[in-house]
């Protein structure tokens, strides 16, 4: 089974970093190796993929095959349905130093509980950090209906 796995680069509250002005500071290079882990992907999802297509895809797929979906305002909505569906296998989390006050949070408050594992952790002097989850439990196969 492919695994599906979710790129956050968030701010301390939450909210994706394309809402604070200050992310570009930060993210302009790839000193935090966020091009590296788009490249390992063999697809980049996004807010127009269909859940139980992605079900399906994942589920007869190779073990080495990532898929990656970044989290941004526009996607927000599609992982948090990911994540109630529990198609989402690790996260990548980079957390931003910086509070952005207002802007819109990417986890919504209806998802259900879940356990992970944190696989990888690393910081940066200017306060950047990576943290990297994978599910506790792995995810299992989904019933498919065929015609």
């Amino acid at each position: 089974m492919a695994k599906v796995r979710l790129l956050a680069v968030l701010t301390i509250d939450g909210c994706p970093a394309e809402t604070t002005m200050l992310s570009g500071s930060w993210l302009d290079s790839d000193k935090y190796g966020i091009g590296a882990l788009k490249e390992e992907a063999v697809s980049v999802l996004d807010e127009n993929m269909s859940l139980i297509s992605l079900s399906n895809r994942t589920e007869h797929a190779g073990d080495s095959l990532i898929y990656i979906i970044e989290a941004t305002a526009s996607t927000a909505g599609i992982i948090n349905g990911m994540m109630r569906m529990r198609l989402v296998d690790e996260i990548v989390l980079y957390q931003l130093p910086v509070i952005a006050g207002n802007g819109r949070k990417l986890f919504h408050s209806s998802l259900p509980e879940s356990e992970w594992i944190c696989t990888e952790n690393k910081h940066w002097k200017d306060g950047m950090i990576r943290i990297t989850y994978k599910r506790k439990t792995p995810r299992k196969s989904v019933v498919v209906f065929k015609n």
